[in-house]
């Protein structure tokens, strides 16, 4: 555990640690440590190479200030071998007079450094030996230069008359120069961490403007979708400046418009579910009000024979309307479950066109109106479910005959070409209004129409018949005209390609 001390001790550390995790502070702090990581690099890079190329530039002016120190030595040395030998032949006065004066000058003006001056080799005897005048040392450190032990003595050998006509062999060593290096690298690193703490500072202002300039439209944005998660839901994004925002920003749009659009499909589902179970309700009253009636009836035995076998055939319908919503219900939960058996086999189309066309014709009779079918002389051969064929054709002729006045006409047509068969279904009733066109085959959907025809459906019949095209790779469509009826269009092709055989 440790101790409360440390525990205040990393409080700060633990505080800072915290701080990143807005998006505008990391921004700072990112951009902040990029910057410090270049002069970080920069500094160390400087630091490795300067100091070597600042020694490496002092050896080489050392190197000639010995060759130089050399080339003085022999010019005079030659000059008293004409004049005056007696100062070469004497080793004392040639250290004195001639070696001495010379490495002087050589130490002062030359090298600016140590001078040295040995005979025969670099262990010989000196000959002499001289450093910076107190004078030209205090000019010397007034301009900022100082003895530098990091540069190597560099030596140079030479030869002098002797004054009897031989020559001696001389070695000049240059040490302890005089260098500018220290104070170089003072202002150099004086610089690098002003620029530095400039640096910091503009990127520290810069990132703050760029932070705010990134995070601002992502804030103004969490806004929006905030109130929109609130219910608030025409709430949109406005345009943004920065692309990769605006796009995202775009995109909760598009999001937005969908989820609205699909809430306000699922609120028109809902209320067409209220409406349709009201109307199953409506419809189950009536033929459970019947056959209680008939039931109590026949309890209390109060009826005669032939109102007996009236109340017998009126339940009989009852109880096929019954049958009826219930096998539609049924279809519909199948469908959803994706359990909708097919039994799909070649056949010939015509044949379930004229067996529901027969199968309605009694009732057309009774209703005043003409049903007919207009069907090829060849075979219209397909692969499809016939029990399915037929349930879909139900409902399409079942409905037609339902909003088809006394007087009129229901006409089935089939029509087959190279890829596809086409039922038409045509009625002359009194038409679909335009706006209910979009929305015909939707479940639970019976129009705006009044009257006893849209009384007596439950809004499933085209929905089923929508679904079972589907499932035969087809295609189902609609258009009308008020007053002039409506035609149901339905495409069948030979070969479907999202069929689920069994």
């Amino acid at each position: 555990m440790p101790s409360p001390r440390t525990e205040r001790l990393l409080a700060p550390l633990q505080q800072a640690a915290a701080l990143p995790q807005r998006l505008n502070v990391r921004l700072v702090l990112a951009l902040a440590s990029v910057v410090v990581v270049a002069l970080l690099v920069s500094g160390v890079a400087l630091s490795q190479i300067l100091p070597g190329y600042f020694v490496d530039q002092a050896e080489r002016r050392a190197a000639s200030a010995a060759i130089s120190t050399a080339i003085l030595v022999e010019s005079v040395a030659e000059n008293y071998d004409q004049t005056n030998r007696s100062i070469l032949r004497t080793p004392e006065l040639r250290n004195t007079v001639l070696l001495a004066n010379l490495a002087q000058r050589a130490a002062n003006s030359l090298a600016q450094g140590t001078v040295e001056i040995r005979y025969e080799d670099q262990h010989g005897p000196i000959g002499a030996r001289a450093t910076p005048g107190e004078g030209t040392a205090a000019a010397l450190r007034e301009a900022g230069l100082l003895p530098d032990p990091r540069v190597g003595a560099q030596t140079i050998q030479g030869l002098v008359p002797d004054g009897f006509g031989g020559t001696i062999r001389l070695v000049y060593t240059v040490s302890d120069v005089y260098t500018n290096r220290e104070i170089t690298l003072q202002r150099v690193n004086g610089t690098l961490i002003g620029a530095g703490v400039a640096a910091l500072a503009v990127s520290l202002i810069v990132g703050v403007v760029a932070a705010r300039r990134l995070t601002g439209p992502l804030a103004r944005l969490r806004r929006v979708s905030g109130r929109f998660a609130a219910g608030e839901l025409d709430e949109r994004a406005p345009r943004f400046q920065i692309v990769e925002v605006d796009e995202l920003g775009q995109q909760f749009n598009v999001m937005a418009d969908r989820l609205s659009e699909s809430l306000r499909l699922l609120e028109a589902d809902r209320d067409r579910l209220r409406e349709f179970v009201a109307d199953v309700s409506h419809e189950l009253r009536t033929p459970i009000a019947a056959l209680r009636t008939f039931t109590e009836l026949q309890r209390e035995g109060e009826i005669e024979e032939g109102q007996r076998q009236e109340f017998l055939a009126r339940s009989t319908q009852q109880i096929n309307r019954l049958e009826w919503m219930s096998t539609n219900l049924l279809d519909l939960s199948r469908i959803d479950a994706g359990i909708f058996p097919m039994d799909v086999r070649s056949g010939d189309l015509r044949e379930p066109v004229r067996a529901v066309v027969e199968a309605h014709s009694e009732q057309a009779g009774e209703r005043g109106v003409s049903l007919m079918f207009e069907v090829p002389s060849a075979p219209v051969m397909l692969r499809f479910d016939r029990e399915r064929i037929v349930q879909l054709l139900t409902n399409l002729v079942g409905n037609a005959l339902k909003f088809t006045p006394r007087g009129g006409e229901v006409v089935v047509d089939l029509v087959d070409r190279p890829e596809e068969a086409v039922v038409e279904v045509r009625d002359s009733g009194p038409g679909i209004p335009e706006s209910d066109l979009p929305l015909i085959f939707d479940r639970f959907f019976r129009g705006t129409n009044v009257g006893d025809a849209r009384a007596s459906g439950s809004g499933l019949g085209l929905a089923i018949a929508r679904s079972i095209v589907e499932m035969h790779g087809g295609s189902i469509g609609v258009s009308s005209t008020l007053g002039e009826g409506a035609t149901f269009t339905v495409r069948l092709p030979r070969l479907p390609s999202n069929v689920n055989e069994t």
